[in-house]
């Protein structure tokens, strides 16, 4: 933990079980804390907000609610909506962390209220290599989020304290029993859809892309007909409604030409992958090996630098990965820390 004593601390605060400790554990190691919620026009958000406030009085820390509502449409819902338009999965807790809560949140809480610190609740630490700083797993790797934070770049975490990244999630219940919790959802829930099926949230915004057109093979040959091509997921098996002899998958999809191509389980195997828009934690080199994550909490693969830019990095797999889906972010890891990570092309 950075620093003891009277400096003042922000906690973004959600009023779950994750930042509601973190606060607690700032205060018994003497921090000035202050808690920052964010408004984001969210489903029950009014009522939520409420407990969130009345929790923060309780644990008698100032407590003030920042209107993002506007920025939070801007840059995550919409950026939500134009990835299925354009056939990408895409992944709103990332776009989150880096564009509204580690920069308006964070800039609010240092800037505007005077902090020398940010905390959160996240599962997830920090460490210092040679004046850098670095995300690095936390004690309670089953539940880290460093995956979903790597794209907020070192130069953010100078001033972030993560004040559960060495107890584990029972001892973040234990602390927290008892208090009455403003906020029981799982950080890792895509909080606007609160309510909605993705399907249903889809044909709201984009309806048009639910019109039928042709199922493919994967030798461009059309076998069949769809309900609209936004429906599928690459890896996809049950739900295509094709008969076969034989277990056939998504392995493509083509939002313009509003067609899925249909395959074996072999053509879902890639024996690399790219990322673009790429943040770097520190230079990697071509022939460099290190371990990737394809998505969230997916098993680690071994992987070499094939090709390295600023727009882009290029790796290959030892042994062919299943199912890499565009939009989703590849993260590459150095032992317990990140190095470098990107969208998956």
């Amino acid at each position: 933990m950075i620093g003891m004593g009277r400096e003042k601390v922000v906690v973004g605060f959600s009023g779950g079980k994750d930042s509601t400790t973190a606060i607690i554990l700032l205060k018994e190691k003497g921090y000035d804390v202050s808690a920052l919620t964010m408004q984001l026009d969210l489903p029950g958000e009014d009522e939520k907000l409420l407990k969130v406030k009345a929790l923060a009085d309780l644990l008698h820390v100032p407590h003030e609610i920042i209107d993002l509502r506007k920025e939070f449409k801007e840059r995550v819902i919409s950026y939500f909506i134009n990835s299925y338009k354009t056939g990408i999965t895409p992944n709103p807790c990332v776009i989150c962390n880096n564009r509204i809560k580690f920069e308006l949140l964070m800039d609010h809480g240092t800037r505007d209220m005077g902090a020398s610190f940010f905390a959160t609740g996240h599962y997830a630490d920090k460490t210092e290599i040679d004046g850098k700083y670095f995300l690095k797993e936390p004690q309670e790797r089953q539940k880290s989020q460093i995956y979903f934070l790597s794209m907020i770049g070192g130069d953010r975490l100078k001033n972030v304290l993560f004040p559960i990244s060495s107890i584990s999630l029972s001892r973040v219940r234990e602390i927290v029993a008892g208090l009455p919790l403003g906020n029981n959802k799982e950080s890792q829930d895509v909080c606007f859809l609160s309510g909605y099926k993705l399907v249903d949230y889809l044909k709201e915004y984009i309806p048009e892309a639910f019109r039928e057109g042709d199922i493919l093979d994967t030798s461009g040959k059309r076998i069949g007909r769809h309900k609209g091509s936004i429906n599928y997921t690459i890896g996809q098996r049950r739900g295509t409604h094709f008969p076969s002899d034989g277990k056939l998958y998504v392995v493509k999809k083509n939002v313009t030409d509003n067609t899925i191509t249909l395959g074996k389980e072999t053509d879902l195997y890639s024996d690399g992958f790219e990322v673009i828009n790429p943040v770097f934690w520190k230079e990697i080199r071509k022939g460099e090996h290190y371990k990737a994550r394809i998505r969230y909490m997916s098993r680690f693969e071994d992987a070499v630098i094939l090709e390295v830019s600023q727009d882009s990095i290029i790796a290959g797999f030892n042994s062919p990965v299943k199912s890499i889906t565009s939009g989703q972010i590849g993260a590459f890891f150095q032992d317990d820390i990140i190095v470098a990570s990107g969208f998956i092309k």
